[in-house]
């Protein structure tokens, strides 16, 4: 057993010998790297910044439906509550925050600046908002759509090719009321 210990160091000690430089060898030729100075802080390296990529741009006219998130419906109901009076109709608009079926969805421009988002929710009634841009959310009205009447369609509420990318027919049905 002893000698198999034996024959197994030498082989280490051949290979490292072999492998590794003789300390006189070491620092010849030896170049000292160091890592490249890292950029300020909030910068990113060129590398970093080649690989982030770009918002996919669609081409304009092109609708996306959307999730939406708590920040949005708290920004609705803000926009709601800013306009709407709080004992008339429409006072379940500020609601969109906490409830609804809600619809959301962007209509591509030229330009990010020129996009349309548009939400649709149903709670006690019909509610429409939009932002173009980054402007802050316009609340644009509401109807009563549990009523059997032709006066005002949903497709005048909601842009017909928006409803479309929502998978929503709100073409107004012939009802005998």
């Amino acid at each position: 057993m002893a000698g198999l210990v034996g024959a197994i160091g030498a082989i280490v000690v051949f290979t490292l010998a072999v492998y590794l430089p003789s300390p006189d060898q070491a620092s010849v030729g030896a170049t000292t790297l160091s890592a490249p100075p890292s950029p300020p802080a909030g910068q990113k390296t060129p590398d970093e910044q080649e690989r982030e990529p770009e918002e996919q741009r669609f081409p304009a006219g092109t609708v996306i439906p959307l999730p939406i998130g708590r920040e949005v419906r708290d920004q609705l109901s803000a926009a709601a509550r800013a306009v709407v009076d709080p004992s008339g109709p429409a006072k379940g608009a500020v609601d969109v925050a906490t409830s609804g079926t809600i619809y959301f969805g962007v209509v591509y421009g030229e330009t990010p600046e020129t996009d349309t988002r548009y939400v649709f929710a149903q709670l006690d009634r019909e509610y429409l908002w939009s932002q173009e841009g980054d402007r802050p959310w316009r609340y644009l009205g509401d109807r009563d759509g549990s009523r059997c009447t032709r006066t005002v369609s949903s497709v005048s509420f909601v842009p017909r090719v928006v409803a479309r990318a929502w998978g929503l027919n709100l073409d107004p049905p012939v009802l005998d009321c």
